[in-house]
């Protein structure tokens, strides 16, 4: 099993923290304004300020989501880089969970129990138009009377 490096994990929190910074700094404009509503003092320098740290704001979510998927992901996985054989590399650890999730469900859905143990197959039949027999689905010709299905 392939387990995530401790560089790897420490660039994706590092990406969240810059995230949740920038969100930070985006609601402040409503904080703000709340505190200050219905104060029109020194409106010019309070509208800069809401531009800045609204666009600031939103700049650091963006790059810290981008830095936190090439940390969890790696560079390849992420599509940095454009490199097949070390993005599967990449995306080993989300592989295996995948599967693990997967073989979970179904062991909790005890699903093995119901498909392999009836060990019968299901036939599709037609019905003849001139005698009403039932054939096999891939008959070509009726089996009772001979006419074309």
């Amino acid at each position: 099993m392939s387990k995530m490096s401790s560089e790897r994990k420490t660039i994706y929190y590092v990406g969240n923290a810059i995230s949740v910074l920038g969100l930070l700094i985006f609601m402040s404009i409503f904080v703000t304004s709340a505190l200050n509503f219905g104060n029109f003092n020194n409106f010019d320098e309070q509208s800069r300020s809401f531009a800045f740290r609204g666009v600031c704001g939103m700049i650091l979510m963006m790059v810290g989501k981008v830095i936190s998927k090439v940390g969890a992901q790696g560079l390849a996985g992420s599509g940095v880089l454009l490199d097949p054989e070390k993005a599967r590399e990449d995306l080993k650890p989300y592989s295996h969970q995948a599967g693990g999730m997967l073989s979970d469900t179904l062991d909790k859905a005890e699903l093995g129990k119901h498909l392999g143990s009836t060990g019968s197959t299901q036939t599709v039949v037609i019905k003849c138009r001139d005698c009403s027999f039932l054939n096999e689905e891939d008959s070509k010709f009726c089996q009772e009377c001979g006419s074309k299905m």
